[in-house]
C-alpha cells in the first residue's frame, strides 16, 4: 500500500514539472493575449484533476486581478475559459460565482458535461441547478437517456399554439377550428435530435436546432488534421529524447 502511494505522488510529481523553456509568469502571458492549454487524462489511482483545478483557478485569478489593475476596469484582451468535460477533468468551486460577477470584467466561460448527472455527482443537486441557470446559452445535443432533466429542458422550451380544423361533409357541411398548445420539443424528441444537430437556447431568445459541421471536415480539416500529425510528431520526437533537450528546451 505504501509502495503504490509512492508511485502515486511520483506521478503527481512529474505532472507539475514545467519543461524547459516553459512559460511560468501567467499575468504576462494573459497580457500578451496569449493560449494557456490544460491537457490531462483521467486516472482512477493518480487523478490530474485536483491539479487542473488548482491551476486554472490561479490562472482566473491571475486574470481577475490584471482585470481590477486596468485603467478600463476590465480584462483586456479579453479572457476565454473554456472547461471541456468540466465535472471530472476540472470543477471549479469558485465557478458558480465566476459566472455570475466576472464575465462583465473580461473574463468569459464555455463548459461542457456528458449529462446533467455529472454535474450533480461532482457540485450537489443546487448548484448544478445554479451553474445551468448562470450559463446565457445552452447548447444541448440529443441521446440524453435522463429523461427528467429532457422533461425540463421542454418545460423551458414552452409550448407552441397550434390551430387544427376540421371538416365535415353531409347535411352540416362546413369547417371548425379550435386552439391547442402543444410543446415546441417533447422530451422525446429532444432525446432523438440527430446526429451534427443541436438544440440552442439562447438567454430569452426562440430556441432553434442549429446544423453543426465537424471541424475536420473539408479543405480545412485536412489541414487541420495534418497539422496535428506534425505537431504529434514533434511531441513524440521530445517525449523520447533527453530531458536536456526536450520540447520547448533553448
Amino acid at each position: 500500500m505504501c509502495t503504490a502511494s509512492v508511485h502515486v505522488e511520483a506521478v503527481r510529481s512529474h505532472r507539475c514539472r514545467l519543461a524547459i523553456g516553459a512559460v511560468g509568469d501567467v499575468a504576462e502571458l494573459l497580457q500578451r493575449g496569449g493560449t494557456i492549454y490544460l491537457l490531462g487524462r483521467e486516472d482512477p489511482y493518480a487523478s490530474a484533476s485536483p491539479l487542473m483545478t488548482a491551476v486554472a483557478e490561479h490562472i482566473l485569478d491571475t486574470a481577475l486581478g490584471l482585470a481590477h489593475s486596468s485603467t478600463h476596469r476590465r480584462l483586456c484582451p479579453p479572457l476565454l475559459a473554456c472547461l471541456d468535460e468540466l465535472p471530472s477533468t476540472a470543477p471549479l468551486p469558485s465557478l458558480q460565482t465566476r459566472m455570475a460577477n466576472e464575465r462583465a470584467l473580461g473574463i468569459s466561460f464555455i463548459w461542457a458535461a456528458q449529462s446533467r448527472a455529472q454535474l450533480t455527482s461532482i457540485f450537489g443537486e443546487q448548484s448544478a441547478r445554479s451553474l445551468l441557470g448562470l450559463t446565457n446559452n445552452l447548447i444541448l445535443f440529443g441521446g440524453s437517456k435522463d429523461t427528467a432533466f429532457n422533461e425540463e429542458i421542454s418545460d423551458l422550451l414552452g409550448p407552441t399554439r397550434v390551430i387544427p380544423h376540421t371538416w365535415q361533409s353531409g347535411a352540416m357541411a362546413g369547417r371548425s377550428s379550435s386552439s391547442e398548445d402543444i410543446p415546441i420539443l417533447t422530451g422525446a424528441e429532444i432525446r432523438q435530435l440527430e446526429e451534427r444537430h443541436a438544440l440552442v437556447i439562447a438567454e430569452n431568445g426562440k430556441p432553434m436546432i442549429a446544423r453543426l459541421r465537424r471541424a475536420t471536415d473539408g479543405t480545412s480539416g485536412r489541414r487541420l488534421l495534418a497539422q496535428r500529425q506534425r505537431v504529434q510528431a514533434t511531441v513524440d520526437r521530445a517525449r523520447r529524447a533527453p530531458d536536456s533537450v526536450r520540447l520547448g528546451a533553448s
